[in-house]
């Protein structure tokens, strides 16, 4: 397991291999046919950067995605009840309902999903991932608690980046007139790049496949170029799968009881009456609050904290 900590935590700022080198070491403990790791967005909507099938009709690799999902399926419920879950825990149902990937005739017969967290306690759930095999009771309940633990893992290197990126946000001159990029466009854009690179990806998997298997150097190229495609469908998903930096710097310019407050109003929209009942405080504390959140945030109306905020719990 330290070894695995150290192998994860090496790969920062290279998320490709963050997550296939976490496919790796959670396969020398268990069987792991199939593997994928998902970021939640607004809208329900979820972004897969990286999702390996490893079977005889379907390549390993399987491009990133953008996927809805429902709110009775396997994502809604890790979201909701905030821990793992299993293939045993309902001989697989909430698990086929969901999105099939990689190869749809067959189905997975034990699987592991959890769910991922910031690194701050009691923060929001910001994706899952899941470890699925062919074989049947394959998972115990030491890889559920190994799975979690190496996840934990990854976590913290996705933390570790982000605080670099609100770093060097704070240090970086402010230019006269701008304004947050439209995430919408943006993710339009990362969807077009993604399709040329999918594409690019096949060719090159076919001129791999008629490569003279003695020509060494050759192969070894075209494998590498392979690899390399890869970890940029990676990293050019990845662009959207993670909050904005815009957002972090508006969370973290709220207090602790200011962000607590905050996110009761956007998750649940309530009261000033029902948030004093629920911190303990008097209703015009919580009125003191609501008006410094609402002047940090630059926005006017209750309304428009849960918009501000939509990347931390969707």
């Amino acid at each position: 397991m330290s070894q695995a900590d150290r192998g994860i935590r090496a790969r920062m700022g290279n998320h490709h291999g963050l997550f296939d080198y976490w496919r790796f070491a959670m396969s020398t403990m268990c069987s792991v046919d199939a593997f994928y790791v998902g970021f939640y967005r607004e809208g329900r909507k979820i972004v897969y950067p990286y999702t390996f099938d490893d079977t005889i009709t379907v390549k390993a690799y399987v491009p990133p995605e953008v996927f809805g999902y429902g709110p009775t399926g396997q994502a809604a419920w890790i979201l909701q009840h905030r821990r793992p879950y299993t293939f045993g825990s309902d001989n697989g149902l909430l698990l086929n309902r969901g999105v099939a990937f990689g190869d749809e005739q067959r189905s997975s017969a034990d699987a592991i999903t959890i769910p991922l967290f910031e690194e701050r306690e009691g923060s929001p759930v910001i994706g899952l991932a899941s470890i699925q095999t062919y074989k049947s009771h394959a998972y115990t309940d030491e890889h559920v608690r190994a799975f979690e633990w190496t996840g934990r893992s990854v976590a913290t290197v996705l933390a570790r980046e982000r605080e670099d990126a609100l770093n060097r946000e704070e240090l970086a001159a402010p230019s006269e007139g701008s304004a947050e990029t439209d995430q919408r466009s943006v993710a339009d854009v990362v969807q077009d790049v993604s399709a040329i690179l999918a594409d690019l990806h096949g060719r090159i998997c076919e001129i791999e496949e008629t490569v003279p298997i003695e020509s060494h150097e050759l192969v070894r190229l075209v494998r590498d170029l392979r690899r390399q495609c890869e970890r940029g469908q990676t990293e050019t998903m990845d662009i959207i799968s993670r909050p904005s930096v815009h957002a972090e710097n508006l969370l973290n310019s709220l207090s602790s009881k200011e962000r607590e407050i905050a996110f009761l109003i956007a998750r649940g929209g309530m009261t000033n009456k029902e948030i004093a009942a629920q911190v303990y405080v008097t209703e015009s504390t919580i009125k003191g609050h609501v008006s410094r959140i609402l002047r940090k945030l630059g926005v006017e109306q209750r309304s428009g904290i849960a918009s501000k905020l939509e990347h931390f719990f969707e």
